[in-house]
């Protein structure tokens, strides 16, 4: 996936505290501004103790000051894994989704082996800005980083 791609036509799991549901990504994201952090693992030390919680915490700011319509979390956890760790990080008005099945992840190609952690493929810790379906934004931390897409970063450059 690169900038100004359009997302896939595909269904993920969302969890949040009403449950879980599909979530067709052209159905939700059409014609909004959709802030997309794509993580290696729910409950990997990077993604839990730094990347996610800044942005738990100032989400709506973040949505408000940007113009921003719907902040999600994505990878590739299955959504019983991804809806506990979502109760971990508190409440918030992210969109936890799953991709479970590695659909996003085979067609966006943003992959990245992780097998050394026991972990397999999974999605490169990335930041994608939607509007209207169009990748506008596309930012990759380097392996092992997080300074591209922290939200200290991700609040100036987006």
């Amino acid at each position: 996936m690169k900038e100004g791609d359009l997302i896939p036509n595909i269904t993920l799991r969302s969890v949040d505290s009403d449950g879980m549901q599909n979530f067709n990504l052209i159905e939700n994201f059409q014609d909004k501004k959709v802030l997309v952090i794509c993580v290696p693992g729910a409950f990997t030390s990077t993604c839990h103790n730094q990347h996610l919680p800044p942005y738990i915490q100032n989400c709506e700011t973040l949505m408000s000051k940007k113009e921003i319509d719907m902040i999600c979390c994505m990878t590739t956890n299955d959504p019983f894994v991804l809806d506990l760790w979502r109760q971990e990080l508190g409440q918030s008005k992210i969109k936890f989704l799953s991709d479970g099945n590695h659909e996003f992840l085979k067609a966006s190609e943003l992959i990245r082996n992780h097998e050394k952690s026991f972990m397999g493929n999974r999605l490169i810790r990335s930041i994608m800005l939607i509007e209207n379906l169009k990748v506008t934004k596309l930012i990759l931390d380097d392996p092992g980083q997080l300074d591209k897409t922290s939200y200290e970063s991700i609040s100036k450059t987006i």
